[in-house]
C-alpha cells in the first residue's frame, strides 16, 4: 500500500485543496526521494491506496523504473548484468498486485523514498502556501538533488 503519513500530509495543508488527489503529495514526495536518493523510515500508517490511480497509471512503469534503478545503484547492481538485475527485479515487483509492486520490497522502499523526500522537503521549504510559488521552488530544489546525486550523472 502507498502510505503517506499525516505529519507529511499536513505539510502540503496550505495548497492541498489543489491537489485532484492525496497522490499527487505522494508523488511529489517520492520524486524528490529518488532525486536525493534519500529514504526515510517506513512508515507504519498514513494508507493512501493500494494501485496506480487513473492519472499515474500511465506513467506508473516510468516511476516504477526509477525505483528499481535506485534500488540496484545503491546496491551496487550492475543493471547490464542480467543475472542480479533479474534476481533484483523479481524481489520489488509482484504481478498479482494492482501496482505491480511488491508488498514486501516493492512498497515498503516506495514509501521510504516517498518520506524521504518530505523530510528534504521540510527541511529545505517553507511549508507551503500558493502552488505556483510552491513549484517553482521544489522544481529548483529537484533539479539541485538530481544534480548532486551519483545515481544520475
Amino acid at each position: 500500500m502507498f502510505r503517506l503519513i499525516k505529519d507529511n500530509r499536513n505539510w502540503f495543508k496550505g495548497i492541498s485543496k489543489n491537489f485532484s488527489t492525496l497522490f499527487d503529495m505522494y508523488y511529489l514526495c517520492l520524486m524528490m526521494g529518488l532525486a536525493a536518493n534519500h529514504k526515510g523510515d517506513d512508515p507504519d500508517s498514513g494508507d493512501l491506496i493500494e494501485y496506480w490511480p487513473t492519472e499515474y497509471a500511465s506513467y506508473s512503469n516510468f516511476i516504477i523504473g526509477l525505483i528499481l534503478i535506485a534500488e540496484a545503484r545503491g546496491k551496487g547492481i550492475n543493471i547490464k548484468e542480467k543475472s542480479s538485475t533479474t534476481e533484483h527485479l523479481n524481489t520489488f515487483l509482484d504481478s498479482e498486485e494492482l501496482s505491480r509492486l511488491s508488498l514486501k520490497k516493492g512498497f515498503k522502499e516506495a514509501n521510504r523514498y516517498a518520506n524521504g523526500g518530505c523530510e528534504i522537503m521540510m527541511q529545505k521549504l517553507e511549508p507551503p502556501h500558493y502552488l505556483g510559488e510552491f513549484l517553482k521552488r521544489y522544481q529548483e530544489l529537484l533539479r539541485e538533488e538530481v544534480n548532486k546525486n551519483k545515481n544520475f550523472n
